[in-house]
């Protein structure tokens, strides 16, 4: 398994944000992470990062346990991962931007190898041809585009997709599905939070459905969103009703 937890939880003081958690990823799986606002999904994410550290629970990567570990050291094991909230380099052009994990990250590139990186990053997300723009000077969509790039620079395993496709027009949504099934057939392991379920649907033969911190579904998509607790927390309604 490219990725597993084990009772996998995160507190804050009397909250339990992720409660439990034990999943399983196995290499080149495109797996959905669904379930309503406030239910934890970016918190896990954020523990699967070394953004948070766990309360209790294990987290192994590639085999290896990485519980607690830090952000570089995860990041070393070949996971990377973009934002709900944008990150970037405003500062910087777009090439400088990609530059910066592609030199410092796992295979510390430079001189051509370093540029030929940049380019191929770029232009897969579709913006090679403003490799020299101010990254501050991005619209919204194109700055989640050059996230993306920047993430994919460092040439991980498992990439973390926090609501990559929100916000996207209906041309832009079928280009961004278009990309993620692409590097699926690449071989990247790939973990979606996603509330857009056409794009679940049409990316992930697996989701795994959160609720108040713990997983209440997991198996293939049209399963796992057929599930009555999945849809009473959707909806908010009683399971038994």
């Amino acid at each position: 398994m490219i990725l597993e937890t084990q009772g996998l939880t995160k507190r804050f003081g009397g909250l339990v944000a992720v409660d439990g958690v034990s999943l399983a990823v196995r290499p080149g799986e495109v797996l959905g992470l669904l379930g309503p606002n406030g239910s934890g999904k970016t918190t896990l994410l954020n523990l699967i990062s070394g953004a948070l550290r766990p309360s209790g629970g294990g987290l192994r990567i590639g085999g290896h346990d990485m519980t607690g570990a830090r952000p570089d050291r995860i990041a070393r094991a070949g996971v990377a991962r973009t934002f709900q909230l944008v990150r970037i380099l405003p500062s910087l052009t777009l090439k400088e931007n990609v530059m910066v994990p592609a030199a410092y990250g796992p295979d510390r590139l430079w001189g051509d190898l370093l540029a030929a990186r940049v380019r191929d990053c770029l232009s897969a997300v579709g913006l090679d041809a403003r490799a020299d723009q101010s990254a501050g000077d991005l619209t919204y969509i194109d700055q989640k585009r050059l996230e993306l790039a920047r993430a994919l620079a460092a040439r991980p395993r498992l990439l973390l997709l926090d609501e990559w496709l929100a916000g996207l027009n209906p041309t832009e949504l079928q280009d961004g599905i278009a990309l993620i099934r692409k590097l699926s057939g690449d071989g990247l392991t790939i973990i979606m939070v996603e509330h857009i379920i056409d794009a679940v649907r049409a990316l992930c033969p697996r989701s795994v459905v959160m609720n108040s911190g713990r997983l209440i579904a997991d198996g293939p998509t049209s399963e796992a969103l057929a599930d009555r607790h999945v849809i009473a927390a959707y909806l908010g309604e009683d399971a038994d009703a």
